[in-house]
């Protein structure tokens, strides 16, 4: 087995699972609730499963909840499991997050880091093992696990830059995307219109692949990664929207 399977998925996989741009806009028509399910490979092997979730709250905010367990072989070598939960709203058309919670438990160790976005005093606040530290923020800063939710936002107007700032690790990071066109992709006996783009994170010459299908409101059912030890892919297993 490659060394690279004792990889937490989570980690393999954090840009995928989840998604920036100082100026994100979300269409007039708010995405609906909905639930996804996808499987994540490496070299065609399963090693996880990432379920995300969106719901709309009684005081008209958006509850996102994105968790990552390994499975396949992987889980007999280790039991990881990462959650990320990010409550947000949407002012005059714009997302914006309001808390960001990220709890990672790899094997014996566990972290858990919060972030909460003051957004009169253009802060967000960091609070990670005991220490809390603040960042300037800027309008349409999101937090990571915002960003595939964005995308399908703005996938669809071919005016709009694909480009996105997050808040993380204490600082702004930069994710822009690039349109190449159209592609047809399978998902269990189902054949999906989709948008494909490339993804690079800062100036990092790596480039991750998506697949966002038209008829299930953009959202990402095929991404992929390549590097020198394999291919990683997440792959859409079963959606459900609440039209």
């Amino acid at each position: 087995m490659s060394p690279y399977l004792t990889k937490p998925a989570s980690l393999i996989f954090y840009c995928f699972a989840v998604f920036f741009y100082s100026t994100c806009h979300a269409n007039e028509s708010p995405i609906p609730d909905f639930q996804a399910e996808y499987i994540l490979k490496h070299n065609g092997i399963e090693i996880g499963h990432v379920e995300l979730t969106v719901k709309k709250t009684a005081t008209n905010q958006y509850t996102l909840i994105s968790a990552t367990q390994t499975s396949g072989l992987l889980a007999f070598i280790r039991d990881d499991d990462v959650i990320e939960t990010s409550i947000y709203e949407i002012v005059e058309h714009q997302l914006r997050p309001i808390t960001y919670r990220y709890q990672e438990h790899l094997g014996d160790g566990r972290k858990n880091v919060s972030l909460t976005f003051d957004w009169d005093a253009l802060k967000v606040s960091n609070a990670s093992k005991g220490h809390v530290w603040k960042l300037d923020i800027s309008t349409g800063v999101l937090d990571k696990a915002l960003m595939q939710i964005a995308l399908m936002h703005d996938v669809g107007d071919t005016r709009k830059d694909l480009s996105y700032q997050i808040a993380d690790g204490g600082r702004l990071k930069t994710y822009a995307f690039t349109r190449l066109g159209t592609e047809k992709i399978t998902i269990n006996e189902t054949r999906y219109n989709t948008t494909k783009l490339a993804r690079k994170k800062d100036d990092k010459p790596l480039l991750t692949y998506y697949w966002c299908a038209t008829a299930l409101h953009n959202l990402p059912i095929l991404i992929q990664r390549k590097k020198i030890y394999g291919t990683f892919e997440m792959r859409l297993i079963n959606v459900a929207f609440n039209d």
